[in-house]
């Protein structure tokens, strides 16, 4: 096996979450810059990525089946880089949007290979360790891009998008280190198996990222209106919410054969109970302690539901499977501002502190659920 592979795909993946906690230490410095904007702009800074991800991501899942998986990852990375650079020469917001909406074209590109190169050329606890190492090096890449980002944006928040040239590092090994996958059969790629059970995962996927994008999007301006600190300590926060992540995504191989079924649920349980604690967050501390939960909570449940949905569809169907779910994932994130906005205006409090006591007692009422449909997992179709 080409030594370069397994760097090449990871070094995709290492991407993913830097699409957009690149810039999240940096939000509380655009808002101001942009304070005559209505906030719900700046933050689709963040969001409007995720939901241009989406279509992309079909897209390209759909355009693997007669052009190369490699070609199309190229022409992403070169997206992914041009829009992220773009955003050090924007005047405006809406250029800044016009950037963030081609990266997010980039990485919908991407998305869909990120998983299913791994369900190519790997099997059995190689391609379980190689999707806990996926998840790894995209938490790794955001714990570099936060911290670095936290730091820049002190000085200068344009000069955060420089740090998106580490995509060239990808493209380089990409070119250099990523054979062709083994052709699928040109017939059986065109129909598509996509059951009630991937359905349900991408469910559970959307709201999940729902929930940990309240975190995301709302750090920087919680701990700002704590007078806890500024970008620097947002980017802290952030980064330890992704070594969380980097750390249980890890070790995922030991976890799962530790809470075997229920890895899942309790997965959710500590994500609710991390939001618990940082409803309460008076100081660094709680907050720290409250995004390490939640990240390595995180950093178990992206992994999971991405093995099983390739557990349960058909190896022609992986990309596309991957892509719905990727899809459902980044459709959460693009929504959780809204969601969270109208469930504040029902409750009719505005603050910070409810919005996650909220998601707690959600997430406590998902592992309930979670815990029950565990124990029929047993019975779900498994084709490799």
């Amino acid at each position: 096996m080409n030594k370069l592979l397994k760097p090449a795909i990871l070094s995709i993946s290492l991407l993913i979450i830097m699409t957009n906690s690149t810039i999240s230490p940096a939000l509380g410095e655009i808002s101001e810059s942009f304070s005559n904007v209505n906030p719900n702009w700046v933050k689709m800074i963040l969001t409007l990525p995720s939901i241009i991800i989406i279509p992309f991501s079909l897209l390209s899942s759909k355009m693997s089946v007669t052009i190369s998986q490699r070609k199309i990852i190229i022409i992403g990375l070169i997206f992914y880089i041009f829009g992220g650079i773009g955003g050090s020469f924007t005047a405006n917001i809406y250029e800044l949007l016009f950037f963030r909406g081609i990266l997010g074209a980039g990485m919908g590109f991407l998305m869909p290979f990120t998983r299913s190169l791994i369900a190519d050329f790997f099997l059995g606890n190689e391609r379980t360790k190689m999707m806990g190492y996926s998840n790894a090096a995209a938490n790794l890449g955001s714990i570099i891009a936060t911290l670095t980002a936290g730091w820049i944006a002190v000085y200068n928040w344009k000069y955060v998008f420089f740090i998106y040239f580490i995509a060239v590092i990808s493209l380089l090994l990409i070119i250099i280190g990523l054979p062709e996958p083994k052709a699928r059969n040109k017939i059986e790629s065109k129909h598509y198996c996509i059951n009630s059970k991937v359905i349900i995962l991408a469910t559970l996927a959307f709201f999940i990222n729902v929930a940990f994008y309240a975190v995301v999007i709302n750090i920087a301006l919680f701990i700002k209106s704590k007078g806890l600190g500024n970008s620097q300590e947002a980017g802290i926060a952030m980064s330890i919410l992704t070594l969380a992540g980097f750390l249980s995504s890890v070790f995922l191989q030991n976890l799962s054969k530790t809470f075997k079924r229920f890895n899942t649920p309790s997965s959710i349980a500590l994500m609710g109970i991390g939001f618990f604690i940082l409803s309460t967050g008076y100081n660094l501390f709680i907050i720290f302690l409250a995004s390490f939960m939640i990240g390595f909570s995180l950093g178990i449940l992206k992994p999971t539901i991405f093995l099983k949905v390739v557990d349960i569809t058909p190896q022609y169907s992986n990309a596309f499977a991957l892509s719905i779910v990727s899809g459902a994932i980044f459709l959460g994130k693009f929504l959780s501002p809204f969601i969270l906005n109208f469930i504040s205006f029902l409750l009719n409090d505005t603050s910070i502190n409810l919005v996650f006591a909220f998601v707690g007692v959600t997430l406590s009422i998902a592992s309930l659920i979670s815990l029950i449909y565990s124990f029929h997992s047993s019975q779900i179709k498994i084709y490799k």
